[in-house]
């Protein structure tokens, strides 16, 4: 497995860490941690995953977020 870091645009609050959370367990990520920055809305987001990266970023966009 590969660890993956991603910073999430339009993360706002607890709601949000856990659908992108879900999203990422969905396609089998593991070890997910979210680091949430309210004021900033955004999130800093690493996981561990054995897929392509381009589905991670998928998962997450599909919940309504951009990857900056």
């Amino acid at each position: 497995m590969t660890t993956i870091s991603l910073t999430v645009k339009g993360m706002h609050c607890k709601s949000c860490t856990m659908l992108v959370k879900e999203a990422l367990e969905d396609i089998g990520a593991s070890a997910v941690a979210i680091a949430l920055d309210e004021k900033r809305q955004m999130g800093k987001v690493t996981f561990e995953y054995s897929g392509e990266k381009q589905n991670a970023i998928s998962a997450i966009e599909k919940e309504g977020y951009k990857i900056e």
